[in-house]
């Protein structure tokens, strides 16, 4: 996964910070993980920008393989929201 996708995910994130690479289990099955911080487009009318956190999934299953990315504030609490992002994925 890093070899094709950090390059990729690099070039979206201002000041990219790699995190871990690892496997979790979701609902939909196994998936590769990817923790990373960039920062934030600036706000366009105060011109702020924040760091953020990034969880990019990658699911692969009978052929089919789904990327899922996403992001928030640096140190919010986004566990259990993005624990139920990533379950509500299904293979239909």
């Amino acid at each position: 996964m890093t070899a094709t996708d950090v390059p990729a995910l690099k070039a979206t994130a201002p000041n990219f910070a790699m995190g871990k690479v690892s496997t979790v289990s979701r609902a939909a099955g196994q998936a590769t993980l990817l923790t990373y911080q960039g920062d934030s487009a600036p706000n366009p009318v105060t011109g702020t920008v924040v760091r953020d956190a990034f969880e990019h999934y990658s699911f692969f299953q009978a052929g089919i393989h789904v990327d899922l990315t996403l992001s928030g504030p640096t140190n919010a609490d986004n566990v259990d929201p993005w624990r139920t992002v990533t379950d509500s994925l299904s293979w239909s």
